[in-house]
């Protein structure tokens, strides 16, 4: 189990954000595994109207990833290891259940909000990263799945390349429609391989992926991510 207030990665960030008070904070930007993530996913859920019924979790199969700029979070997402309590399952255990009968490590990523003022692909492309090097490198995933809004589905199916598996259902969790999103690890690692590091190709690609790091930083990364006391 990794330091639950670590940093990661410091990454520079000029776009500046407006805050509440009117002023704008720019800086360094720090991805860390943190829990203080919260005050940021309520805000964020409450103001798209849906209701935020669970925490952030912190135990062994799970790491919240955050983004920091100063003392201000303004990012987070989540990677769960599969223990027979992903929250997709409660949705569609059929898709869960078929993925555990091949023989699949599966992991879910979750929790993900990113405060409106943040403009920056650089910044998603690198959480994004981190959280595919944690599901794949440090939890083993083969392939990893995520529930979302429909509204947000094309966000992932165009900037991820996540395809959707499951029918739209109701999520009582957060009293909003959902659908099952899915990427395998194959297509993960084929992408990051050919885009990763690459911002100059974005024009052309427009997912995250040229905003991922180069394949040959990931070593460094995994270093970096891996528990102190292995």
């Amino acid at each position: 189990m990794h330091d639950s207030e670590c940093t990661i990665i410091e990454i520079p960030y000029q776009g500046g954000l407006q805050l509440a008070e009117n002023t704008t904070l720019s800086g360094i930007c720090k991805i860390r595994f943190s829990r203080s993530g919260q005050g940021l996913l309520s805000r964020m859920y409450a103001s798209r109207g849906y209701v935020l019924k669970t925490a952030l979790a912190h135990d062994c199969h799970v790491s919240n990833l955050v983004m920091q700029i100063g003392e201000q979070t303004v990012g987070t997402l989540s990677v769960r290891l599969d223990r027979g309590d992903l929250a997709a399952e409660q949705l569609y255990p059929e898709f869960i259940g078929e993925l555990r009968a091949q023989g699949a490590s599966i992991c879910e990523f979750g929790s993900f909000a990113v405060d409106s003022g943040v403009r920056s692909k650089r910044l998603l492309g690198a959480i994004f990263h981190i959280a595919v090097l944690v599901a794949l490198d440090l939890r083993g995933a083969s392939d990893i799945v995520i529930e979302v809004n429909p509204r947000h589905a094309d966000f992932y199916r165009r900037m991820l390349n996540f395809k959707q598996v499951g029918p739209e259902r109701m999520c009582a969790r957060v009293l909003a429609p959902a659908v099952l999103l899915h990427i395998d690890a194959e297509t993960l690692r084929n992408q990051i391989d050919r885009f990763g590091g690459r911002p100059e190709w974005s024009a052309a690609e427009r997912s995250f992926y040229p905003y991922f790091f180069h394949p040959d930083d990931e070593a460094g990364l995994l270093q970096r991510l891996r528990p102190k006391d292995v």
